[in-house]
């Protein structure tokens, strides 16, 4: 067994506090502080490279919490040093979940700056995670970009969220009869400005409403009479306002409605940075080869998983041989899937069996946001992904849409982790199972 020196950093903004451990356990540096800086990298390479010389470890491993993005700037330089290279290095990245529910195995302690590396380097050498870090240079500029795009997808729906709940102190009955099938089009976002006199609208006879409504939208409503009756309906079936409360919401209205162009504009902006720098990633560029996926979806997921190759490190118990064995490509797709949350742990002690699995939930929220979105889309494109969304959705009585997605989304895992992982472009089920 070699004889490694186990080190766990905690990181913040303005340091980071490092233990250093004997194989067995034993302290070596029970606490040492070090700047989250250059300068304080030179120093903790220093005190790394002195032990090892001084207690001759076969190699380091260095477990850090991934607290926000503190962590990165000083792992990436310990990974690209070439003395610690040599020094047989590899890196740990830990979930901070892990590390909670880890101390609790342990009698209470205080959580500080001097105890929480403790933790760390104690988790690493009593249970060693089953992947080193790597940097993924080649997929984390993508990766910049994709989580963005996230962040933004996030905020747009909050702010729609917000504008559809002043809408109806405006227009009560708005959302009820639903007059353009996207509130937020042109034709809407007209109506709900407050440049219309929406007394006057809903006076006019339904053929003028018609005729206006045409002109507002430039001609594009296919079924503007339709249209015209919803409006007029939700015209005359809202709650008036007092006169003093329209100004004020209107103002928010029209300030939220620019906040949220305002966001479809740097998502528009975004997704052209995304594009530009998928050219450099071709096997993750395949993936958009998958009806309904896209460029923007493919780029997410590419993003997040990078190399699959990671994924096969290490062995697998087997239980049928009793013995440790390669891991394949399956173990892979399963790694990825609770890398993403969508996986249903088993909940049973003794006799008792729970009969209902909740789904993880934990991970990598932007793998998990990527792949169910990706898959909505797959699910009414791909018939193989119909025939089981419809299945599952007829298997229960509630959330029918959500179980649904969620196990379509488990089950494109393995199409995109195979199809990555042998660098190949989609085909669709008549060719890939020829009758």
């Amino acid at each position: 067994m070699d004889k490694r020196l186990q080190v766990g950093i905690d990181f913040s903004h303005k340091k980071a506090d490092v233990c250093l451990m004997f194989p067995q356990g034993e302290l070596l540096e029970p606490h040492l502080s070090f700047p989250n800086s250059l300068t304080g990298f030179g120093q903790l390479k220093s005190v790394l490279l002195d032990a090892r010389d001084a207690y001759v470890f076969d190699g380091i491993d260095i477990s850090g919490e991934a607290t926000g993005y503190y962590w990165m700037p000083l792992f990436l330089r310990l990974a690209d040093d070439p003395d610690l290279t040599e020094a047989a290095l590899d890196l740990f990245l830990l979930n901070p979940r892990w590390l909670k529910w880890f101390k609790k195995s342990f009698p209470p302690d205080d959580k500080t700056d001097q105890k929480d590396p403790f933790y760390i380097a104690e988790r690493t050498r009593t249970r060693r995670p089953a992947f080193t870090w790597q940097p993924q240079l080649e997929t984390l500029s993508l990766r910049f970009y994709t989580r963005y795009r996230f962040h933004l997808a996030q905020d747009l729906t909050r702010e729609k969220n917000y504008f559809t709940a002043l809408l109806f102190l405006k227009l009560s009955a708005y959302r009820q009869f639903k007059p353009f099938s996207n509130t937020f089009g042109v034709t809407s976002s007209l109506i709900l400005s407050g440049q219309l006199d929406l007394d006057e609208l809903a006076q006019l006879p339904l053929d003028i409403l018609a005729e206006r409504l045409t002109q507002l939208s430039g001609n594009r409503l296919p079924e503007v009479d339709k249209n015209a009756l919803k409006l007029h309906d939700a015209l005359q079936h809202s709650f008036p306002l007092p006169p003093a409360l329209l100004p004020p919401i209107q103002d928010v209205l029209n300030l939220t409605m620019q906040h949220i162009r305002f966001i479809q504009q740097q998502m528009t902006t975004t997704e052209t940075h995304i594009t530009a720098e998928l050219e450099k990633h071709p096997a993750i560029q395949k993936l958009a080869t998958i009806p309904g996926v896209g460029l923007i979806f493919a780029s997410g997921i590419g993003a997040e998983l990078g190399d699959t190759k990671r994924f096969l490190q290490g062995t697998k118990w087997d239980k049928r041989k009793k013995r440790n064995r390669p891991r394949t490509l399956r173990n892979a797709e399963d790694s990825v899937a609770k890398l993403a949350g969508l996986w249903w742990p088993k909940n049973a002690s003794g006799d008792f069996e729970a009969e209902e699995r909740k789904m993880a939930k934990t991970g990598n929220k932007y793998l998990r946001y990527y792949l169910i979105q990706a898959s909505d889309q797959m699910r009414k494109r791909i018939p193989e992904y119909t025939r089981y969304y419809d299945r599952k959705y007829l298997e229960v009585n509630k959330h029918q849409h959500k179980r649904a997605l969620v196990l379509t989304a488990r089950k494109g895992v393995g199409l995109f982790v195979g199809l990555l992982h042998r660098n190949e472009a989609y085909l669709p089920e008549e060719e890939r199972c020829p009758k």
